[in-house]
This record gives C-alpha cells, sequence and structure tokens, in this order.
C-alpha cells in the first residue's frame, strides 16, 4: 500500500469514528430522555433506570454492568404488573364508592372475578354492565321521585286547606258562641228594661209604643244573629264543597300516578329500542329460576353477542348498528315460546332462559343463529350480513343461578375465540 493510500485510509476511518461517535451520542440522549419517562410512570423501575442512566452518562468500559442491569429490570417488571395494579386501582375504587346497593353486587362480583383472571376485555365488559345497571336504576329513581314529589306536594296543599277549612270552622264556632251570648245578654237587657217601663209607665198608650219598641229590638237582633249565622253556614257549606271537589281531583290525580308509575315500571324492565325485556328484567327472572328448577324441570341459559357489532357502528353509523339490534331482536323474539324468557343484557349482547334441557336449547339456538346468519339489513346501498354467537349454560336445582350466566358468558367467549357465528356449551 502507498503511503497516499495509507492516509486516505486513515482518513476514511477517522470520518467513520467521527460518524459512530456522533450516532452514539445522539442514542444516548433519546437512552437517557426515555429512561426519564420510564422513571416517570413506573415508579418500581426507578432504581433500575437510576443505574442505566449512571451507567450510560460514564459509559464504563467492560459490560458486566449490562448483565447486572438486566437482571434487575427483569424482577423489576415482574414485580411491577402494571395492568395488574390498574385492575385492582378500579376495582377498589369503584367497589367503594358503590357499595351498599344491592343491584350492582352480581356486577361488582363479575368485575372481580374478571380482575383476578387479569383479562382484559371481560373488564371492560363487566364494567360496562356495572355503569349500565346503575344509570337504569338512577333514571327510575328519578322518575319515580319526580312523579312522587309533584303528588306529595299536592297532597300538601290539599292538607293545607283542609287546616285552613277546619281553622276557620273553629273560628266561625267560636264566633257563634259568642254571638249567641251577645244575643242573649241584649235580649235580657231589653226584656229588663221592657219590664221596668211596663211598670213605670201608667199611660196605656205610651206602654204599648214603649211595649213594641222593645219587641222590635228583640226582633231585629234574633233577625241580624240569623243573617249573619246563615251568611257564615253558606260560606262554609262552599268552602268544604271546594275541599270536596280538589278531594276528588287529587283521588283522580292520584289514580293517574299509580297508573303512571305502573307503566315507568312495566317501561324500566323493557328495552326502548327494541322492545325486548331488559336487564333489569332478566335479573327478576334470574332470581326466580330456583323456585321453578326445584320442581325437577330443565333449563338451559343462553347469552347471545352480535358478531363484530363495533364494526357496523363505526364504518355505517349508529343508525345502521339500530337497525341491526332490532332485527336481530325480532329473530329471537319469534325464537321462543311460552314461558321461555328473551331479553337485551346491553349493547349488542342478548339473553335467554329456554325452560328445556341443554339438548333441545342447543337445536333451537342453532335454529336462531341460522336465522340471523341469512338475514341481510341495509346500511344505505350496503347489504350487512349479521352473524351471532352465542354460549349454552345448562341450570339445574343446585346450580347458583349467576354462576350458571358467567358459566354461559365464559362459553360465549369461546365461541368468539374459535371463530364466531357458532354456539358453544359450557363444560361440564
Amino acid at each position: 500500500m502507498s503511503e497516499t493510500e495509507f492516509r486516505k485510509t486513515i482518513i476514511d476511518l477517522e470520518r467513520a469514528l467521527e460518524t459512530e461517535q456522533t450516532r452514539l451520542r445522539s442514542m444516548r440522549r433519546v437512552a437517557l430522555r426515555a429512561l426519564a419517562v420510564v422513571a416517570a410512570r413506573v415508579p418500581a423501575l426507578e432504581g433500575a433506570v437510576h443505574d442505566l442512566t449512571r451507567a450510560i452518562e460514564e459509559d464504563p468500559g467492560d459490560t458486566q454492568w449490562l448483565d447486572r442491569l438486566s437482571a434487575q429490570l427483569a424482577d423489576a417488571i415482574r414485580a411491577s404488573d402494571q395492568r395488574q395494579d390498574l385492575a385492582e386501582g378500579v376495582l377498589t375504587t369503584v367497589k367503594r364508592g358503590l357499595t351498599g346497593f344491592s343491584f350492582l353486587d352480581n356486577e361488582l362480583d363479575a368485575l372481580e372475578r374478571a380482575t383476578d383472571r387479569l383479562d382484559l376485555p371481560e373488564i371492560d365488559r363487566s364494567l360496562g354492565r356495572l355503569f349500565q345497571v346503575l344509570h337504569e336504576q338512577c333514571d327510575q329513581a328519578i322518575s319515580e321521585r319526580e312523579e312522587l314529589t309533584e303528588v306529595v306536594g299536592e297532597i300538601w296543599n290539599r292538607l293545607e286547606d283542609v287546616d285552613t277549612a277546619l281553622s276557620e270552622d273553629d273560628t266561625r264556632g267560636e264566633r257563634t258562641r259568642d254571638a249567641i251570648s251577645t244575643l242573649q245578654n241584649d235580649i235580657s237587657d231589653d226584656v229588663q228594661h221592657l219590664k221596668g217601663r211596663v211598670i213605670d209607665i201608667s199611660d196605656i198608650q205610651l206602654l204599648r209604643r214603649e211595649v213594641t219598641k222593645g219587641l222590635d229590638s228583640v226582633v231585629e237582633r234574633v233577625t241580624t244573629f240569623r243573617d249573619t249565622q246563615e251568611a257564615e253556614l253558606l260560606a262554609a257549606l262552599e268552602r268544604n264543597r271546594a275541599l270536596r271537589a280538589k278531594g276528588q281531583h287529587l283521588e283522580s290525580q292520584m289514580q293517574d300516578l299509580q297508573r303512571r308509575l305502573e307503566q315507568a315500571r312495566a317501561d324500566a324492565i323493557r328495552d326502548s329500542l327494541t322492545g325486548l325485556a331488559n336487564r333489569q328484567a332478566f335479573t327478576q327472572e334470574l332470581a326466580e329460576l330456583p323456585g321453578y328448577l326445584k320442581a325437577g324441570n330443565p333449563a338451559t341459559l343462553i347469552v347471545w353477542d352480535i358478531d363484530h357489532f363495533k364494526v357496523i357502528n363505526d364504518e355505517y353509523g349508529h343508525s345502521s348498528g339500530d337497525k341491526v339490534l332490532k332485527a336481530v331482536a325480532e329473530i329471537l323474539a319469534d325464537g321462543i315460546r311460552e314461558p321461555d324468557f328473551v331479553g337485551r343484557y346491553g349493547g349488542e349482547e342478548f339473553v335467554m332462559i329456554l325452560y328445556r334441557d341443554v339438548g333441545a336449547a342447543r337445536e333451537q339456538a342453532e335454529a336462531i343463529r341460522q336465522q340471523v346468519h341469512d338475514l341481510i339489513v341495509r346500511a344505505g346501498t350496503t347489504r350487512l350480513q349479521v352473524t351471532i354467537s352465542a354460549g349454552l349454560a345448562p341450570a339445574t336445582s343446585a346450580s347458583d343461578p349467576q354462576r350458571v350466566f358467567d358459566t354461559a358468558d365464559h362459553a360465549l367467549l369461546q365461541a368468539k375465540k374459535k371463530g364466531r357465528n357458532r354456539i358453544e356449551i359450557a363444560a361440564q
């Protein structure tokens, strides 16, 4: 190699070394910034981040520190499962804030089980169900409170009217007693005066005039008393008549309120979009299931879920999603017979209780699934094909209804994991 070529090689190597050093400095800056973010967001890794930061800044010659930091980071990561921390934090907050509401017990239990399994999709579903039930109960409570407040206010007004009437009657009674006493005293005075004049006057004509004058005075007092009492009596009768009319109006209001409350309770267990029974109605049906099973009758619980429903909402809009929900609900309702139950559990989920064994229920569910598979819903100019998945679980007299539901729900998840548009029976 000539001297010129040798110098050129050295220059190229120096340039390459400078480039690598520049790149290394840039990588260090990026790494240090990234470590600062990690330390702020994951406190459990703070020690490891500190050591790694110092190692990067000091640039030790050996590489043993990499092995030590690798082990330290692995330990720290194992000790700090952020998903677990998040799930436990959410569960603790929710349970602390909603404890004491018995109608949320089932949802809180489901959330706790999902948290124990670190099942993030199920945690999301459980939280959605939890707050949907809370929302429904709050809406119903607010509606009934407004109705009752209105009628209680009306009752209070009527009671004030009655109190006023009784007070006026009492006052009128006192006035009447005072007027009678005054009338008696005045008549007694007139009679005493007349007796005195009869004794003092000897002239017959004068005596006649005095007697007549005295009697006229008595008649006038009696007439005035009578007119006053008649006027007050008529006023009292009119007041009582108006009070009775108000009482009849209040009774009509109470009957109307009772009808509205009964309608509100009926609406409270009915899904407004699909017309099916809602989650609250399902909870009631589930609570009554043990009584039916005690007689040895079979029953199967089914949880349905429309496949890829979120995609339909996101791509074609919620109005198209609503059309799908209504169409599927109609097929589900047509697919049962008395005394079976079907309801919308929430979102795109539906529930069924078929009062027959799991084999017959499977056949019935398969027929429903096929009908939904054949369903075409128009979203503008697009024809949407809809499919549905289901999980089945048999119920026996020894079964806990909520556990049966959870089992069917788990079977539904298996159906989705296996490709959707299918039915899975829970493992016995």
